[in-house]
């Protein structure tokens, strides 16, 4: 009976590891190379016709999901959520404590997904299509900004950072949970190394960005920040920092 559990055990992490080992090898193969050629082949094609629906799938996988519940639940009051995207985050938001939300993000084709999105959840809600280094919004207008994987695709993140403090109001709270620079040296030069080429298959994507140290040279004030990497996914884009800034 023992040997057989032991055998079962063994058998259980082998499986395991290879599916881990699988889910890496065909996501960078598509990361490194299917993706560029196609790309390559037709910027137009890619951009309107697969990113978009790549970025949806990514933003809507399990380890993603959990470190957006970490912080979109606590949203309360008059919300922006800066990098709506296709609305994946309206279901993770708790509709009794939110009056009404904002969203924003310069995507023409996610904006088409977010519509589709929003009419699952019964939460009043606003969508334009913007930049968030421009809110078109008045000095304290939000008791709570949200933002989740989209500080690493804005051009400008210090802008957008400070155009978030100027909206926010006084007593508001920014949540914010983020994927970016590794603490790992060796990790932080193979981001530091892709960075001439990933952004422009990933919709602008710098996975090399400091969060933390972006988030306490803008005008914001960090209260409360953790990271770590995400299980399941490359360390290169798994390295995750969230927490409260105001």
């Amino acid at each position: 009976m023992e040997v057989c559990l032991e055998v079962g055990t063994r058998y259980n992490a082998y499986s395991l590891f290879m599916k881990k080992y699988l889910f890496f090898l065909i996501s960078n193969f598509l990361l490194f190379f299917i993706f560029p050629i196609i790309r390559l082949l037709s910027k137009k094609f890619y951009e309107k016709r697969i990113l978009p629906h790549l970025i949806n799938m990514t933003c809507s996988s399990k380890p993603i999901q959990i470190q957006k519940k970490k912080i979109i639940p606590n949203a309360y009051g008059k919300v922006l959520e800066i990098g709506f995207g296709s609305g994946v985050n309206l279901k993770l938001y708790n509709g009794e404590n939110v009056e009404k939300i904002y969203g924003i993000d310069p995507s023409q084709e996610l904006h088409v997904l977010a519509y589709e999105n929003a009419k699952s959840v019964d939460i009043s809600i606003d969508l334009q299509i913007g930049s968030a280094e421009e809110l078109p919004f008045e000095d304290n207008s939000f008791d709570t900004v949200v933002s989740t994987y989209s500080l690493c695709s804005i051009p400008n993140p210090e802008i957008a950072l400070n155009e978030i403090s100027r909206v926010l109001k006084s007593s508001g709270k920014f949540y914010f949970a983020e994927h970016g620079l590794s603490s790992d040296t060796r990790v932080a030069n193979f981001q530091n190394f892709i960075e001439f080429f990933y952004p422009k298959i990933s919709g602008g994507c710098h996975v090399n960005r400091d969060i933390l140290k972006l988030i306490n040279n803008s005008e914001l004030e960090l209260k409360v920040s953790q990271s770590m990497y995400l299980p399941g996914t490359q360390k290169f884009l798994g390295f995750n920092s969230w927490g409260t800034a105001g």
